[in-house]
């Protein structure tokens, strides 16, 4: 029987995110993206730290909304190309009945990821806060030597 971690770590991720205010409802960008890290990728599209995160998505409130899983990284390229270039996956309206039926079918698993997604972002938040504040302690010492 392969385990849950080792299908996890050979798993390849197709993700949608709504970006933006949540009292905007649906009325939000899309964002359509491909990965084999999964939470750490949700993380880089916040910006924490890092430049990596699509420009949409960087520095704005984002909500994982749609997941599909490949077993490989071909597969997964394949259909994020598709939904961002083949109509009528490019659609907005395609899209958004694709996340709402997602949505109702997996509430609990989105719900899970999202607590997850927003923890693991506390965490960062704080650690990067930290090593600030050491950074800042150790120039302080550095000047009085």
């Amino acid at each position: 029987m392969i385990s849950q971690n080792l299908v996890l770590k050979l798993a390849f991720w197709v993700y949608m995110l709504l970006v933006g205010e949540k009292s905007r409802g649906y009325n939000r960008k899309i964002y359509t993206g491909y990965t084999h890290h999964l939470i750490n990728r949700l993380t880089q599209h916040l910006g924490l730290n890092s430049t990596k995160g699509a420009r949409l998505t960087r520095k704005q409130p984002i909500e994982l909304v749609y997941l599909e899983i490949f077993s490989s990284r071909k597969q997964a390229l394949k259909r994020e190309w598709d939904f961002k270039h083949t109509s009528p996956l490019n659609q907005k309206s395609t899209k958004l009945s694709m996340v709402k039926e997602f949505q109702r079918k997996n509430t609990n698993l989105l719900s899970d990821l999202n607590a997850l997604f927003e923890e693991h972002n506390q965490f960062l938040e704080s650690m990067i806060k930290n090593l600030k504040t050491i950074e800042k302690e150790m120039i302080s010492r550095l000047k009085s030597e």
